[in-house]
């Protein structure tokens, strides 16, 4: 979709044209027969994106709580953070009455901040982003809250602007980038317009070097119902820790100034746990170690045991019931005298392809496990355990 047809969509026509194309109840399998319908009574153009609009709406849903008034491009939802992140950016920023939304895309930040009473100015070198962020405002309404244009985030004029949050694009030659410093625009660059100190976050791909983290910043690492999501840079104010690991939709979190050292290995216990992804990427393992008093199974993998149960949000937990270096055979008789058969198969640093060994199981029985592959000191480990939450 180009501007201009968007400028359309947005006309009495083009709402027309979305109403039909959402009683339509589109599927991407009934594409053509939905087009074929609605360019009987509207032009080419305006049908198509009358009808990307009704699709992106239906894929938005597990995004955004108003997907149904929004709009979207494909590349944008996908870029696009969530309703639940947004709200967590938006809620450190309620000290400052005026904020940037640097590289705003369609906007997901900018209605966020909106929301808990900021004055934003949004801002992306996209035109196309820019007019869809403009419609979701006023669809939301939320519009007097929000200021956009289409400009460099680095030379634009800010006015009165207290704090601000960058978004940076991590894609580009068809791939994405890890290193902050290959974003447009780079961390530097950003970092640059503001004076030292000035109240900032930047976010950056979860999978950032850690030798690539400022020393000055918060890395902040957010997982959205055990998935893996992102990491946001803290600057100045808005920074409170060196690491922290946080847990959405429940807000729980975990932080340190200093990172611990690696714990001697224990073998395996009667409780094992696996770490949020969060957890693991923020380097804080050792420390959810303390507090739940368990020890790591081995240097590579970050598994953790004990045994006691102690309840966390920070991992999942699993009750141990047998454990041995992983081998075919006795992992299969081991399973058949216990009529075991379905298993959640989860590895961690394992090196066993796991439709084979499925295929090699040849599982028969009434029972449920959890089939762990992993390592364990150092020896390829079979573990298999039931999940205790």
């Amino acid at each position: 979709m180009d501007i201009e047809t968007f400028r359309e969509l947005l006309t009495p026509a083009g709402q027309r044209a979305v109403k039909h194309a959402v009683a339509l109840q589109p599927t991407e399998a009934a594409y053509l027969a939905c087009i074929d319908a609605l360019r009987k009574n509207h032009s080419p153009a305006l049908a198509t994106a009358a009808l990307e609009t009704a699709l992106l709406r239906l894929k938005a849903r597990d995004k955004f709580s108003d997907a149904g008034r929004m709009y979207f491009t494909r590349e944008s939802l996908e870029q696009s953070t969530s309703d639940v992140v947004a709200r967590h950016h938006a809620a450190r920023f309620t000290a400052f009455g005026h904020v940037a939304d640097l590289c705003c895309g369609i906007g997901a930040d900018t209605l966020a901040f909106a929301r808990v009473g900021l004055s934003v100015n949004a801002v992306d070198t996209d035109p196309l982003r820019v007019a869809m962020l403009e419609a979701n405002a006023l669809a939301l309404g939320l519009e007097a809250s929000v200021h956009a244009v289409v400009a460099n985030a680095i030379t634009v004029r800010l006015p009165e602007t207290e704090a601000a949050f960058a978004d940076p694009n991590r894609r580009a030659d068809g791939r994405r980038h890890l290193c902050p410093e290959d974003y447009t625009p780079s961390l530097s660059a950003i970092r640059s317009r503001f004076a030292p100190g000035f109240p900032l976050a930047v976010k950056v791909a979860p999978g950032v070097a850690r030798s690539d983290l400022p020393p000055d910043s918060e890395a902040e690492f957010i997982s959205l119902s055990g998935e893996m999501k992102e990491c946001v840079l803290w600057f100045g104010a808005l920074r409170g820790t060196a690491r922290r690991a946080t847990l959405l939709p429940s807000g729980d979190t975990l932080s340190a100034d200093v990172l611990r050292d690696a714990q001697p290995l224990a073998p395996v216990g009667a409780v094992l746990y696996d770490p949020d992804a969060a957890v693991t990427r923020a380097g804080l393992v050792h420390d959810l170690a303390d507090r739940i008093g368990a020890e790591p199974i081995d240097f590579e993998v970050q598994l953790l045991t004990s045994e006691e149960y102690i309840a966390t949000p920070f991992a999942t937990a699993f009750n141990v019931e047998h454990t041995a270096p992983f081998h075919p055979k006795h992992l299969r008789e081991y399973l058949r005298e216990h009529h075991v058969g379905r298993v959640t198969l989860i590895k961690r640093g394992s090196p066993a392809d796991a439709d084979e060994v499925l295929k090699k199981l040849k599982l028969d029985g009434p029972n449920h496990r959890t089939l762990l592959l992993t390592r364990a000191g150092g020896v390829h480990t079979a573990i298999v355990c039931e999940r205790l939450h």
